[in-house]
């Protein structure tokens, strides 16, 4: 029993470091192993599998209009996982919060505005910024930041009234301001991660190999992804369009 224990912490920090690293095909792969280990973990493995499948989608199909009706057709199974893990049972295993703002961004690629936004007001988004998360998590809130402010400017106020305008204006724009402080700290953290590489690699490097090889420095836009991307040349047009 010891040893089984052992190994199902062996996978779950090999998920993590994964994670970390968006290794999505391994996480697929870790995450299939623990649900056959154990079957309690089944709300966590459906969380993994769904966002394993939504970032693999997202990296060959950019959440962009003219990729909207591939994912509708190709984000099935991914929809299913997330919404397994949103459920009653995702709630006690501590992921329902996760798969929700998981699935405002699945719904934003398939181009379903609304549904988006209704998927971060169940995930209580705008409680999220106080919260201490490691870097995977603030890419996460990040993005649902960017995603919510995208989808706002898609799904304008019904409302003629002035006061529901500025309210949905500002909205936007906090929405905006929030997606860049958390890209802000995103990038930091990763750029933390990769000084402990070069520093890991500088002390396994031998004096004497006649030579030497220096990492690279990580491409932020890369490392961004696409929809912090956008929001971040969003942010300041919107404030010139509003005055």
């Amino acid at each position: 029993m010891a040893g089984k224990g052992r190994n199902a912490v062996r996978i779950e920090t090999e998920i993590e470091k994964s994670r970390e690293e968006s290794n999505w095909k391994r996480v697929i792969e870790l995450a299939d192993q623990l649900k056959t280990r154990n079957a309690a973990q089944a709300p966590l493995c459906s969380f993994l599998l769904g966002e394993g499948k939504l970032e693999m989608f997202l990296e060959e199909w950019p959440p962009v209009d003219s990729n909207f009706s591939k994912a509708r057709s190709g984000l099935g199974e991914a929809k299913r996982c997330l919404l397994n893990a949103a459920s009653e049972q995702g709630k006690k295993a501590g992921v329902a919060l996760d798969a929700h703002l998981l699935l405002g961004k699945l719904h934003y690629a398939m181009g379903f505005f609304e549904e988006s936004l209704n998927h971060y007001n169940e995930a209580d988004l705008q409680s999220l910024t106080e919260k201490a998360l490691p870097s995977r998590s603030l890419r996460i809130v990040a993005e649902s930041y960017a995603i919510k402010g995208l989808c706002l400017e898609k799904v304008p106020p019904s409302s003629t009234s002035k006061y529901k305008q500025v309210e949905w204006e500002e909205q936007m724009g906090r929405c905006y301001e929030l997606a860049g402080d958390l890209t802000l700290l995103y990038l930091q953290e990763q750029d933390k991660m990769q000084q402990q590489i070069v520093t890991t690699g500088t002390f396994n490097t031998g004096t004497g190999t006649g030579g030497s090889h220096s990492p690279q420095p990580q491409d932020s836009t890369r490392t961004m992804g696409p929809i912090l991307e956008t929001a971040i040349q969003r942010a300041p047009l919107l404030y010139i369009q509003t005055g």
